[in-house]
């Protein structure tokens, strides 16, 4: 480009801009000019000491006025916007809110620093920037914010007192027995309100007094265990067993703290329950007492003596709801108030009763045990079983030797018979009395002979089906403990496919 076009294109840029500041000149004059009779009043009140033209605190407008006149008109104002509740809070969904006045949260408006800031403006020490204060006030408006003083631990502890209405721990689905059949209620979630969070949320609008200042509680949910899907599809009884125990004794009074611990017990499908777990320790901070057991082959006295009719129970019950057992252990010696072969010895830290729930569905227990008797049920989705479960158990030898079947029926037919285990029992001692023979009174004197040997007892003999009555309760006796013997399978026999009599 030659220099005389260089020269030519920066007088026409010069003489465009010269035009465009003219332009910007008298557009910035009309708007003087329009405005001159508002900024002209601006000066006249702030050389007559009163709040600049324009000026509003809090939403209420105070130009013009004197500091007094302001004071009357903000207090107003502040009173008029602390008076009645000025904080609601609600719950999410829910129509019940929580409302506060301003004493109770410690909130109280500053009207001497909102003053304060409101005369200073157009009042700063620099003409120039005093001038265009004022003039930009007159013109446009200005709002001065609120100056209120928020008392934060009072807030805090109204809304703790607010958390302690609204935290909840969740609730688990649930099953319950009526005439009409079962019935399915829902859970609910668990909420803890976060105190922190809400106080947050709220300050903003406390503090610029934009009241009544309305917020939603922060919550933290939590969802329970157990939902109604893990119990809509539990419509019949699956399998019980019932023994029996003798009441008002510390042995029944173990039963029923055991037997209580697995009442509304839920086992989802492919989870397992571990009768120690579930039960916890047997020890008295838990309300057991001391009973008989049986400890190296002798009857002692025991903290939670009794509680192995609990699992034998739970155990015979799960296995004609068709569940699986994983972990069962017989006792030393056979029990009074379950057939050889069918109980399941429990000790803490030692042995444990566990079992799998196989099933499509989730099933529930329904325990209970009073007035001497004690009765598990399995409750879960009927169509998951194919038929009704039997149990059968046979004597093959001695010591006491027992196989036991699960049999399953469809109708009256056997359909199939499931070898479960063979159990060796010991044989239990004679009673301590009968170990020495008694001196004969008639002969002090006599030389002393050999003491004789305890005669051995013959097998006892263990019918296949007890089924112990009520009238007829028979005293339990001393279950064994660490001792007991796990179970020893050996080669099933053959079938029976005789069904064993009720």
């Amino acid at each position: 480009m030659k220099n005389h076009e260089i020269v030519l294109r920066c007088l026409c840029f010069m003489s465009g801009l010269k035009k465009c500041l003219l332009g910007t000149a008298a557009v910035l004059a009309v708007v003087l000019a329009a405005n001159m009779t508002t900024i002209s009043t601006a000066i006249n009140y702030l050389q007559g000491g009163r709040m600049a033209y324009g000026l509003t605190v809090g939403g209420r407008a105070i130009g013009g006025m004197t500091r007094e006149e302001a004071a009357e008109e903000v207090l107003r104002g502040a009173g008029k916007s602390l008076a009645g509740d000025v904080l609601v809070l609600s719950l999410p969904g829910e129509e019940k809110t929580f409302a506060f006045p301003a004493k109770e949260i410690g909130l109280l408006a500053d009207v001497n620093a909102m003053l304060d800031a409101a005369y200073q403006i157009g009042r700063n020490g620099a003409p120039f920037q005093d001038f265009f204060d004022a003039a930009n006030c007159a013109i446009n408006g200005k709002e001065v914010l609120a100056e209120v003083r928020l008392d934060e631990t009072k807030l805090t502890e109204t809304l703790n007192r607010v958390k302690q209405e609204v935290d909840r721990e969740p609730v688990d689905a649930s099953i319950a027995f009526s005439a009409a059949g079962i019935e399915h209620h829902a859970g609910m979630t668990g909420r803890k309100m976060d105190v922190k969070a809400t106080a947050e949320a709220v300050k903003p609008e406390l503090l610029t007094l934009r009241l009544p200042c309305r917020e939603t509680i922060s919550l933290e949910e939590t969802k329970p265990k157990i939902g109604l899907e893990d119990v809509k599809a539990i419509d019949g009884l699956l399998g019980s067993c019932s023994t029996y125990y003798i009441a008002d004794t510390g042995r029944g009074d173990n039963i029923e703290i055991a037997t209580a611990a697995l009442n509304h017990c839920l086992i989802k499908p492919g989870e397992e329950l571990s009768f120690n777990t579930r039960v916890g320790r047997r020890v008295a901070s838990a309300g057991y007492a001391t009973a008989p057991v049986i400890v190296n082959g002798k009857v002692e006295q025991d903290i939670g003596g009794g509680v192995c009719q609990v699992s034998s129970t739970l155990y015979n019950a799960i296995l004609l709801a068709g569940l699986t057992p994983t972990a069962r252990t017989s006792h030393f010696y056979p029990s009074a108030y379950i057939d050889a072969g069918l109980d399941a010895t429990v000790a803490d830290g030692q042995i444990d009763f566990v079992f799998q729930n196989t099933l499509p569905h989730s099933v529930i227990l329904r325990a209970g045990a009073s007035a001497g008797t004690l009765t598990v049920e399995v409750y879960g989705h009927r169509a998951d079983l194919p038929g009704e479960y039997d149990l059968e158990t046979a004597i093959i030898g001695p010591p006491p030797t027992v196989e036991v079947y699960r049999v399953l029926y469809q109708g009256d037919t056997v359909v199939n018979r499931e070898y479960l285990y063979t159990d060796v029992y010991d044989v239990p001692p004679p009673p301590e009395d009968e170990k020495k023979p008694t001196p004969s009174a008639t002969e002090p004197d006599a030389t002393p002979t050999a003491e004789p040997e305890p005669t051995k007892p013959t097998k006892p003999t263990v019918p296949e089906t007890p089924a112990p009555k009520p009238e007829t309760k028979p005293e339990a006796k001393p279950e064994t403990k660490p001792e007991a013997k796990p179970t020893k399978p050996t080669e099933r026999q053959p079938e029976k496919n005789k069904k064993p009599s009720p």
